[in-house]
């Protein structure tokens, strides 16, 4: 009989940054930290999963300062928290050249008709495109968690012992969010511009014998 994972994972954005006050500003740098509202949403999260008991048994996190600052504040609800464990390969997008810049003036008509000819194969100057973004952290998803072998020994034994899958926690950004969903559910690439991922909100997987499974989506029901 064939072994196979079986986990539930928790995508969770951050809360939200001082960079996020401003819509019209694009891009974020790495060390760009929560505003004080960004803290309480992060702080409510906790609440909320501390509350439902839902304590996870694995937590990543981008490295990010706004994803890791998430993850600590609302870990914090926790008695015996699990160590975050840091991964670069599921930090936001690089908006290169364009990071700080005001997005009224930068995305022009020209521009905006390139980018929705190219979809995900676009590339800020400098920056990232989306198909990038989706391969690192698809790749990452794959190597970490779903064909991670330590982690598909405990979910046999957790099913001999009729114990709950294992309960993994991603902190991270929503675009990263957006492009693992794509990758997880394999809906159309323009599909990626109409879903909203909002801060501290919660989308939900199962994987088991049967593949993926979602659960829910941009639940934020805690703020």
């Amino acid at each position: 009989m064939l072994d196979y994972n079986e986990f539930y994972l928790t995508l969770i954005r951050h809360g939200q940054s001082t960079t996020n006050q401003n819509p019209d500003l694009m891009g974020q740098e790495a060390e760009t930290p929560l505003s004080e509202n960004g803290k309480e949403q992060a702080w409510h999260l906790g609440e909320r999963l501390a509350a439902a008991k839902d304590r996870p048994d694995y937590v990543f996190a981008s490295p990010y300062t706004r994803a890791h600052d998430t993850a600590k504040i609302a870990l914090e609800h926790f008695r015996y928290p699990p160590t975050i464990e840091l991964a670069y390969d599921i930090r936001e997008y690089s908006a290169g050249d364009w990071t700080g810049a005001s997005r009224e003036e930068t995305l022009t008509s020209s521009v905006k008709a390139k980018m929705s000819a190219m979809s995900h194969a676009f590339l800020p100057p400098n920056g990232e495109s989306l198909h990038q973004v989706s391969r690192r952290a698809s790749q990452w998803l794959e190597e970490n968690i779903l064909y991670n072998k330590a982690f598909i020994r405990q979910a046999t034994e957790r099913r001999l012992i009729k114990d709950k899958p294992l309960n993994i926690f991603c902190f991270s950004h929503g675009m990263t969010i957006k492009c693992l969903l794509h990758y997880i559910m394999g809906f159309d690439q323009s599909f990626t511009w109409k879903v909203t991922i909002e801060n501290t909100s919660l989308t939900r997987l199962y994987f088991g014998k049967d593949g993926w499974r979602l659960l829910s989506i941009n639940d934020s029901a805690h703020l």
